[in-house]
């Protein structure tokens, strides 16, 4: 008979399944996984998160060296996650447009503020619950449109005289308040009748709204430094609050609205805000020279495409445009190189990692899922991701001090790390001139035909100019006959006489 095979031997049930656990163990789960200088922490595909990059924070909300993930969604929700898990939800009272953090003491243990933009208003957190709300100052009316209206209410005017007086305002270039342009919108004269029915007994306000906000630090540098909210709003003023957020200590006006700020210094010493605006330029404000004055300075930067993403490195400037193109700007207006980018770029952070020395990088997300990393105009890295990201944030989460949060378009929320080993000072790639340089171009042999044509050159070189002198004059001559020509019989068909 056959032999009996050996039975098999089996790990045992507690090792057997520690290796099955292993085996099935989401990646992002498990060891991390590293991507040139990136480490992968953590992916959640299925987050449904919609929202900016203004209104992604990091922040110690606990102060004890911690810190948490704030996303201000557009659905009028705020998520608060603790590492991988989302440890609440709170309802906001408005839409978001930009989210900040921002302290008001100097406590050691004191807990920072939370501002949420929304509308007219920045509702102020404070331990995740609704603390105070500041409402920004009213639009000053202009006085053809506020006549009007008093005429209306009184009814010294009818309604339909008032709504023809409007729209003559506004074909002479008043500028009209909401009031106005929601009754000029309306065509039936029942519903304008309504309208200004409904708006008697209030008092006639225009209320702006916010377009950005970012903070500024008052005396020191640390991260738990008192700072100050620094609004832009859609009526071009650019305002500071003070640290309570109650009051506003500082105001500039620009040429136009403001979407993007960077703001650096401090704001008892000095300090400087580069605005990106809608008419497609850069203006910076800077502190004047009196405490409590903002002055626009007249170094404006044009660029060629409106802008979609800003950030400001030691005296650099860097904004990309909608052209495909990361520009880099000196503080005082020279452009110092541009970077032709292979997509749209969608969003843009700073890197900043801390070591023996400071190193400053730049984070670029295009539209075509890549994230690059930059070094002044050396590429470091490039980075693929599964989803284009719209919204980025750099800094520490929980107790890892270089990370990042990136927000992808289908509302996928994905953590990276920086390697402690990354160096971010030089690039990968030789610098000098390319190596396609020194590859010799294939040049043809030279033909018998060519090197008598040469000498012949060579030899009749003061004939052949004397020849080509000669037709360019009979050309020019035979172009003023010929314009001459065209002069006297009246066929130009335009007039030529001087003024």
């Amino acid at each position: 008979p056959p032999p009996t095979p050996p039975r098999p031997q089996f790990p045992p049930r507690a090792e057997g399944f520690s290796f099955l656990f292993k085996a099935f163990l989401p990646p992002a789960m498990g060891e991390y996984r590293r991507d040139g200088p990136w480490l992968h922490a953590w992916h959640d595909p299925v987050a449904s998160i919609k929202a900016q990059s203004s209104c992604v924070r990091l922040v110690d909300l606990n102060a004890d060296k911690s810190n948490i993930l704030l996303v201000a969604d557009e659905n009028k929700k705020m998520r608060v996650y603790s590492g991988t898990s989302v440890v609440s939800e709170h309802q906001l009272l408005d839409q978001p447009v930009s989210m900040c953090v921002f302290y008001t003491s100097d406590s050691k243990s004191s807990t920072p503020a939370i501002g949420i933009a929304g509308g007219p208003y920045v509702f102020i957190y404070r331990h995740l619950r609704p603390y105070f709300k500041f409402t920004l100052p009213f639009v000053e009316l202009d006085p053809q449109d506020e006549s009007i209206w008093a005429e209306m209410m009184s009814e010294n005017v009818d309604v339909e005289s008032g709504w023809d007086m409007l729209r003559q305002a506004r074909a002479s270039g008043a500028t009209l308040s909401s009031w106005s342009l929601d009754l000029l919108a309306l065509e039936d004269a029942e519903q304008r009748f309504a309208y200004v029915a409904g708006k008697k007994g209030s008092e006639h306000k225009q209320h702006t709204v916010v377009t950005c906000m970012e903070t500024l630090k008052k005396d020191t540098d640390a991260e738990d430094a008192i700072s100050s909210l620094v609004i832009g709003t859609e009526n071009n003023q650019i305002l500071i609050l003070d640290p309570s957020g109650a009051k506003v200590i500082c105001h500039a006006t620009l040429p136009s609205t403001p979407s993007i700020m960077a703001v650096t210094g401090l704001y008892d010493i000095e300090w400087r805000i580069v605005v990106a605006c809608r008419d497609g330029k850069i203006y910076t404000i800077k502190n004047g020279e009196m405490r409590g004055k903002a002055v626009v300075q007249g170094t404006v930067i044009e660029l060629e495409t409106q802008p979609n993403a800003l950030a400001r490195i030691e005296k650099k400037i860097y904004a990309t445009t909608m052209d495909c193109n990361l520009n880099c700007y000196h503080i005082k207006g020279r452009k110092l190189f541009s970077l032709a980018l292979p997509a749209m770029a969608t969003c843009m952070g700073v890197a900043k990692i801390t070591r023996s020395r400071v190193v400053e990088a730049l984070i670029v997300a295009l539209n075509n899922g890549e994230v690059r990393l930059y070094n002044g105009k050396h590429l470091i890295h490039t980075m693929q991701f599964d989803d284009v990201v719209v919204a980025m944030r750099w800094g520490q989460m929980g107790r890892e001090q270089n990370s990042c949060a990136f927000i992808g378009r289908s509302g996928s929320l994905t953590l990276k790390m920086m390697s402690r080993q990354a160096n971010l000072e030089k690039s990968d790639a030789s610098a000098g001139p390319p190596a396609e340089q020194d590859v010799p171009l294939k040049v043809p042999k030279k033909t018998k035909l060519y090197v008598e044509q040469s000498e012949r050159e060579v030899e009749n070189a003061t004939h052949m100019h004397r020849v080509f002198q000669r037709d360019l004059c009979k050309l020019r001559l035979e172009t003023a006959r010929s314009y001459v020509k065209i002069i006297t019989s009246g066929e130009a068909g335009i007039s030529m006489g001087g003024g």
